[in-house]
């Protein structure tokens, strides 16, 4: 197979997990990696230029002079690696996505051996990440062979569906009562969207969807960017058996952070974007039903300020999660001057 490049992009103070990331992608056969380094502190910069200077013939770094988020780092590693004539793969991992053994040999010859007509313009793969997927409703639409079903119901709002509500009070029973389950997980299947981190592809694929939309800024900016190839009539194929591991968990994991409780004031920023940027992507794809739409909105924000009021008593989180709906509606995104991401 023709040569790999690996892209991803850091920030703050991580060279140490970023460091692990190469090294481990090395091993794993790439042929070059492309750093975004997006604006990091100076203690991480100033050693990540010290490797650099040291991996010049296999490490290319860009140096930004502000954090422009997910969006604008990875759009910027894309077109590095888009322009070099030597690449012709683009593996994307975070950076704290550590490959493991086997997992870019997995890919290569699940790619090669797949009889796909136009594959370089239609296709990507995807490696698995256990702690970003969650496996009953992956093994449900791995193994239905429909990969809408990984998507929220249509007419939803924030992945909440009334007609949803008995799964939902039932996640929470099994959560509470830490009840495991036993799954059997598909080697492979499809899948409509993905992250960045994992995302494998010939470099023909962007002139089929493109690059990252920069105005996202920061979340669901990897599922706009990604469902363009579901839409153009192409396939997401998620390789269970190509497996990155996650250095750091995940911080809503490690803080019991999610569904209601992570409506809080310090996690403003995280509502705002991944409000605004879910609500204007999902109005665009996914809403046939405006009545039922709208009342799925109007119970979710009910059920966000009776959990502000009862558990923290500020509703701070309420406030911003109407914020983010009114200007996903007026289409305005970009970075908002009163949530920026700090180094």
């Amino acid at each position: 197979m023709d040569s790999v490049f690996v892209v991803t992009v850091t920030y703050g103070n991580r060279f140490h997990l970023l460091r692990q990331v190469i090294e481990a992608a090395f091993n794993e056969g790439v042929d070059k990696v492309i750093v975004v380094d997006n604006n990091s502190r100076p203690e991480s910069r100033k050693r990540l230029r010290e490797y650099h200077r040291l991996n010049r013939d296999k490490v290319d770094v860009l140096y930004l002079s502000e954090n422009l988020g997910s969006a604008g780092g990875f759009k910027r590693g894309l077109e590095r690696a888009y322009n070099d004539p030597e690449c012709e793969f683009i593996w994307l991992l975070d950076d704290d996505n550590l490959p493991m053994p086997g997992s870019l040999k997995t890919l290569k010859n699940f790619w090669k051996n797949l009889d796909l007509k136009n594959k370089k313009e239609k296709l990507a793969l995807f490696s698995f990440r256990e702690d970003k997927h969650d496996k009953e409703n992956l093994i449900k639409t791995l193994t239905s062979k429909r990969p809408e079903l990984n998507l929220p119901r249509k007419n939803s709002f924030s992945a909440f569906h009334i007609f949803e509500f008995p799964k939902y009070i039932k996640r929470i029973v099994f959560r509470k009562l830490d009840i495991k389950r036993d799954y059997k997980m598909p080697v492979f299947g499809q899948v409509p969207v993905a992250t960045y981190g994992g995302l494998f592809f010939n470099k023909k694929l962007l002139d089929t969807i493109g690059y990252p939309k920069e105005e996202f800024y920061v979340y669901a900016d990897d599922h706009e960017w990604t469902y363009r190839i579901t839409r153009n009539g192409g396939k997401i194929i998620l390789l269970t058996e190509s497996h990155i591991k996650d250095i750091e968990k995940p911080w809503y994991i490690t803080q019991n952070d999610s569904g209601l409780s992570a409506f809080t004031p310090s996690n403003a920023f995280r509502i705002y974007y991944e409000a605004r940027n879910g609500t204007y992507f999902f109005r665009k794809y996914f809403i046939d039903n405006k009545l039922m739409y709208y009342f799925n909105m109007l119970v979710f924000l009910l059920l966000v300020l009776i959990h502000n009021l009862i558990f923290s008593r500020d509703i701070t989180g309420f406030k911003v999660l109407l914020m983010a709906i009114e200007d996903a509606n007026k289409g305005k995104l970009g970075k908002n001057p009163l949530f920026q991401l700090e180094n």
